[in-house]
């Protein structure tokens, strides 16, 4: 998610672009203008922001690794604020300077194309010595997993030590002091379930042995190619870190896995934390001691912290000088007052281990003058049998060295060097390197850079000197990985459902919104693609919000049945209020009208009152009256004649008075407001 920020922040670091983005916040690059030195921002998301639980976390990150400085840690430089607009107006979001890494994840790695056993046990290492140095400050990680660790691409000096990069620890944003208050939500476990250790998923409190079960998942998973416990839903892999023992990682592996490297990370795994390695450097020295054959020399260089023992210890001699007395004939040596000899005069104890001293007291008394000389002479003799001897044990060692010398020339096998075969097909890689004189292995890996059906590599790599006849792993590409969408995200707020996607390895896209009758305003309706759909892995996946609204269906010309359905179906759930108006204007016990127009967008819940049409009552027809009587008829044989009379008259009062003429009309127009009833000139 790409924020609105300034071209400049605080004055001094220049915004470039965005080179990642994660469920809690968006990384830039960018360039520290007062130190001239390249950076990355982590910018906090706005909407994230505002959730007091997120902000905390955001912030105990920069409090937590501000305080480490070690090569296998991203360092943070400098801390912040930056006022950033948003849908609700703007908010003041903090940031992280940090170093800027170039390289990849472990995640990216594992997936385009697996780890050799040599480089898992060497990111081991340097993961287990980065954790050591974070718990010796106090600082408890808490979700070690893949996705949080980058190596970066190795300088020729790695290259020439046997080492693929540096592997440096990220995202401290859920590290806590390990005296400190633990960061918790209600009801939930902040953590990655694939890496989540027991006691982490039981909500207990954790210590530096639950980041050491976190690092034991992600080296079993370097291994042996898939994490040690897998599920499609969460519960169903934290049911697994809680009751089920794994297997070693070698059952799984396409790889040669030594035993005792399977039997160190089986106990890093250990359910009980007392039955762990009890703090990173213990697991580290373990797996250095179990991948000895493995690791580069370099490597085990820097683990052995053990000073050199020689093969020859150095003897305590005494050293002889008689003094004479100036009263008597005899002296004896003051053993106690005697300073130690030098090396060189400490007989053959300075170069045999064990050996004694050429000299006792008893032989240091000696009757003056003479005692010197006979002290020279049996010194002379001591040396010149070291000497004899010293020159047998060359000549032995060098007739030994000669038998060996040629004896191995004869059992020399000549070498060849691993050909590229990257691209190739397997027929055209196996080709290769059987005419290289190689004997070969299979496997097979998911790929997002190489096609399915070519050869991603070799291990050793290509170019490495190997004896003729050796096994190579030959890697070929099984294509993209497919991952099935988490469940379980309908109703769930946006920030859980992006750390849930995040977690599972997808890439939180854009956000819509959409109508719908009962997720809440704000809430998750449902992801695109959609929830348990298999997808390529680091896919996109769009989250759809629920707007808290519903449309209103056009219901005009509906009965009222039709009109009732289509507004309590389950797109819908509306309210109903009916009214019912006499009238022929529309079809009877069909909908005249609606009080919301269809089309248009209204809360959940709400209440439409419908018009329902209802046949007006029948009037009463002219034939029905009842027929004049003969007194009727004269009457109006009489008013025929009065009204001719009238007419004849030309005088004012021949004119119609205002009440005579307005009569008929106000008839007729109370006629025409009566839908209910029948008129008044009928009822007469």
């Amino acid at each position: 998610m790409e924020l609105n920020l300034p071209g400049t922040i605080d004055q001094r670091y220049t915004v470039e672009e965005v080179i990642g983005s994660g469920a809690m916040a968006t990384v830039y690059s960018a360039t520290d203008n007062r130190l001239g030195r390249q950076v990355a921002l982590k910018v906090l998301r706005p909407d994230i922001a505002r959730d007091e639980a997120s902000f905390s976390r955001f912030a105990r990150e920069g409090e937590s690794v501000a305080s480490l400085n070690h090569p296998g840690i991203v360092a943070v430089y400098d801390t912040g604020k930056v006022n950033v607009p948003d849908e609700k107006g703007s908010i003041d979001v903090p940031y992280l300077v940090m170093e800027l890494v170039r390289g990849k994840s472990l995640r990216e790695m594992m997936r385009s194309g697996g780890i050799s056993t040599k480089d898992a046990s060497i990111f081991g290492v340097q993961l287990l010595e980065a954790l050591a140095y974070s718990h010796s400050k106090g600082i408890i990680h808490r979700d070690i997993k893949p996705a949080n660790l980058m190596v970066l691409d190795p300088t020729d000096d790695d290259r020439q030590r046997g080492i693929p990069g540096q592997l440096k620890v990220m995202d401290f944003g859920i590290a806590r002091v390990a005296e400190g208050e633990p960061l918790t939500q209600v009801n939930t476990v902040i953590g990655t379930p694939r890496y989540i250790s027991p006691e982490h998923a039981r909500g207990a409190q954790v210590d530096e042995r639950s980041d050491v079960y976190s690092a034991a998942v992600v080296l079993y998973e370097m291994l042996a190619g898939r994490a040690p416990f897998a599920g499609d839903v969460v519960n169903e892999i934290i049911s697994q870190h809680l009751s089920e023992e794994p297997k070693a990682p070698s059952f799984y592996a396409k790889q040669q896995i030594p035993a005792e490297l399977d039997r160190v990370v089986l106990k890093a795994l250990s359910k009980d934390p007392a039955q762990r390695y009890q703090d990173a450097e213990h697991f580290r020295n373990a797996l250095a001691h179990a991948a000895r054959g493995i690791l580069p020399q370099s490597v085990l260089d820097d683990i052995d912290n053990e000073p050199a023992t020689s093969a020859m210890s150095t003897a305590t001699a005494v050293g002889a000088g008689a003094v004479a007395a100036s009263n008597g004939k005899y002296s004896v040596l003051d053993t106690q007052s005697t300073p130690q000899a030098p090396v060189e005069d400490a007989g053959l104890g300075g170069f045999f281990a064990g050996a004694q001293s050429e000299y006792s007291d008893e032989e240091v008394m000696e009757y003056g003058r003479d005692s010197e000389v006979l002290l020279k002479n049996r010194r002379k003799r001591a040396w010149g049998r070291f000497l004899s001897g010293l020159v047998i044990f060359l000549l032995a060692a060098s007739c030994i060295g000669l038998i060996l010398y040629y004896q191995n020339k004869l059992n020399e096998v000549p070498t060849v060097a691993v050909p590229s075969v990257t691209g190739m097909s397997r027929e055209e890689a196996e080709n290769s390197l059987r005419n290289a004189g190689l004997q070969l292995e299979f496997e097979e890996t998911f790929s997002d850079k190489v096609e399915k059906g070519q050869a991603i590599g070799t291990d050793p790599i290509a170019g490495t000197a190997i004896d003729e006849g050796s096994v190579v792993k030959l890697n070929m590409s099984k294509g993209n990985e497919m991952v099935k969408v988490p469940t379980g995200l309908n109703g769930q707020s946006e920030a859980y459902v992006r750390e849930a996607l995040t977690n599972a390895d997808f890439k939180p896209g854009r956000t819509s919104t959409v109508n719908n009758p009962t997720v809440p305003a704000g809430m998750v309706v449902g992801v695109k693609p959609g929830e348990g759909e298999s997808v390529k892995a680091e896919s996109t996946i769009d989250i759809i919000l629920s707007t808290g609204k519903v449309e209103v269906p056009s219901l005009v010309g509906l009965t009222r049945d039709e009109a009732i359905a289509a507004l309590t179906g389950p797109d819908v759930l509306l309210s109903t209020n009916i009214e019912n108006v006499q009238t022929d204007d529309a079809p009877a016990g069909t909908v005249m009208s609606q009080s919301a127009a269809a089309g248009t967008s209204i809360e959940q819940g709400s209440t439409v009152t419908i018009r329902i049409a209802n046949a007006p009552a029948p009037q009463a027809s002219a034939s029905a009256a009842p027929a004049p009587s003969a007194a009727a008829s004269q009457q109006a044989n009489n008013n025929q004649a009065n009204q001719n009379t009238a007419q004849a008259q030309p005088s004012a009062s021949a004119t119609p008075s205002a009440a005579t003429s307005a009569q008929p009309s106000a008839q007729a127009s109370a006629t025409a407001r009566s839908s209910a009833r029948p008129s008044a000139s009928a009822s007469r």
